[in-house]
């Protein structure tokens, strides 16, 4: 048969495809009309436009029919197309999760090439009817395998079609009218059939919901849930671990979310000396020491008693004035107003000042805790590998441990820090179970999750093909339901909440002072350093 190039535009796009000289001169007895009404019809059925914008079309046949029907669902300008002579030449994973796949065969080894799209969505066999014979005469399991796959369009050169389709659930053939085709939902009663879940216990022990969703799938489909720890034998439903999957296109997002969460220090106690300065913010303090240094010049240019002073003793009189009242004479009538109001503002400052410390004294205050980026950039150390680096993040050699509560690390976590504590807590090894717990304790009093996270993705499951609209419609149901949300919070689960010291039970010590300590004696050897240079130039004026 002769074969020449032609082509095609299809939704503006040039398909270049070999089609047969019999497309221009057909048989008279084949009514392509018909069987390309019946194949656009049961694609249309099987594949909504809505769902599967895309045909993909797998020419193996030579068969006159086949080159009579090609050129009309071709021009069906309803779906984009994608044509292919070899199974693996143009047809991607895309092409098998989000489209439907015709295939045109014409002998037995055809079955054979085609066994690599077992896994596609949805499939239509079109194939002459003498092949449907032999099949059913034969007794090899592989082909009876074979074409049960798919929608399976069966023809003769009389203009009949037959449409079969093997159940896979009810493990029967029904048969489909081609000329009032119906396709029936065949996992509304699924028979029993075992829908089986990947078991990996440290996650799954802990997000067991995921379980629950399968069991309630089952439950209103007549399936039996099975949860299989061994990753050799293939399952229908998988949990997507880790977001390098996430960028997939055959994923499907479901409840709940996975991020990298950044483990940081917890905020330590304050030193009990940050009373002395916490009771007011920088702001308040730098207006203070405006207002007294705006005071201390006006003074010493206009004052008539303090004036006098040098200017470092105007300041100190100043505060001194605020602490305790004035401890010098001072006198005039602008001198006299002015510090009468500074008096008057210092007993408002001072009060609250002393009322502030009194209170912070009797509770435990913390220091800020880290959160946001740029926070975890200043604070935070990293063990010296390529992911802290691609941040931007400070890092510390490799074989070396910074102090405690300096070290930050990256973590895998699951909807929240609690879930995924839990699932950290498992994937230790350790052979008891109060090993774990240990663990969870001091994670809770040392560490904890920063605000900032890296990849947060909606959770994703990983479906067999022909499974996927059934999770797919259940998974829809969970989220307009809400039933994800309440199902954690109403479980039982253990008490691991961190508690902070509210009130201040412990004993002052010495080192907890001991900034005050180096004030003291700081103080006391200026003035020792003070004195001995005034009785130096004291006698220095006198000789």
């Amino acid at each position: 048969m002769l074969r020449v190039m032609s082509v095609l535009k299809v939704f503006g796009v040039l398909v270049i495809v070999p089609v047969s000289a019999c497309f221009i001169l057909i048989a008279p007895n084949v009514n392509a009309t018909f069987y390309a009404h019946t194949l656009l019809e049961l694609h249309r059925r099987v594949c909504p436009v809505l769902e599967y914008r895309n045909l993909v079309i797998l020419w193996l046949s030579h068969d006159i029919v086949v080159d009579a029907v090609l050129p009309h669902i071709i021009s069906e300008i309803t779906y984009s197309k994608t044509i292919s002579i070899a199974v693996r030449e143009n047809i991607t994973d895309k092409d098998l999760f989000y489209s439907c796949n015709l295939l045109f065969m014409d002998s037995l080894n055809d079955f054979e090439i085609v066994n690599s799209l077992q896994e596609s969505v949805k499939a239509i066999y079109f194939y002459p009817k003498w092949i449907h014979e032999m099949v059913k005469a034969s007794a090899n399991e592989t082909l009876l395998h074979l074409v049960r796959f798919g929608y399976r369009v069966v023809y003769d050169h009389s203009n009949t079609i037959a449409i079969y389709r093997w159940n896979k659930y009810s493990n029967q053939t029904t048969t489909i009218d081609p000329y009032k085709i119906a396709v029936p939902d065949e996992t509304r009663d699924m028979h029993g059939y075992n829908l089986t879940m990947f078991y990996y216990e440290p996650i799954s022990s802990v997000m067991t919901f995921d379980a629950y969703f399968l069991e309630l799938v089952c439950s209103k489909r007549n399936a039996s849930a099975i949860q299989m720890a061994n990753s050799s034998h293939p399952c229908d439903i998988y949990s997507a671990i880790g977001f390098q999957y996430m960028y997939r296109s055959w994923l499907l997002h479901t409840f709940g979310t996975t991020f990298i969460a950044v483990n940081v220090p917890r905020a330590k106690p304050k030193p009990i000396v940050s009373v002395l300065i916490d009771p007011f913010d920088k702001y308040v303090w730098i207006t203070y020491l405006m207002l007294v240094l705006t005071m201390a010049v006006t003074i010493s240019q206009f004052g008539e008693i303090l004036g006098r002073c040098r200017f470092v003793e105007i300041v100190l009189e100043l505060v001194m004035t605020c602490l305790a009242g004035p401890s010098r004479t001072y006198g005039g009538t602008f001198e006299n107003r002015l510090l009468t109001m500074f008096c008057l503002m210092g007993i408002v400052l001072i009060s609250s000042y002393q009322s502030l410390i009194i209170s912070f004294m009797s509770i435990v205050r913390y220091g800020s805790e880290i959160n946001t980026l740029e926070e975890i950039r200043e604070q935070c150390l990293f063990e010296d590998y390529d992911e802290p680096k691609s941040f931007g993040f400070k890092t510390y050699p490799n074989g070396t441990y910074p102090e405690l509560g300096l070290g930050c690390n990256f973590e895998m976590g699951r909807d929240n820090e609690l879930l995924s504590l839990r699932i950290a807590a498992n994937l230790i090894n350790v052979r008891q179970d109060y090993g774990r717990e240990d663990y969870i304790r001091y994670r809770i009093e040392k560490y904890r999750f920063a605000n900032a996270k890296a990849f947060e993705y909606p959770m994703g499951f990983i479906v067999r093909p022909q499974a996927r609209e059934l999770f797919l419609f259940y998974t829809q149901a969970v989220f307009e339901s809400g039933i994800y949300e309440y199902y954690y919070k109403n479980k039982s689960t253990p008490a691991w909440l961190y508690k902070r010291n509210k009130f201040a039970n412990e004993v002052v010590k010495v080192k907890d002072l001991m900034l005050l300590w180096y004030a003291y004696v700081c103080g006391i050897l200026l003035s020792i350093v003070s004195l001995v240079l005034e009785k130096v130039v004291h006698k220095e004026f006198k000789r």
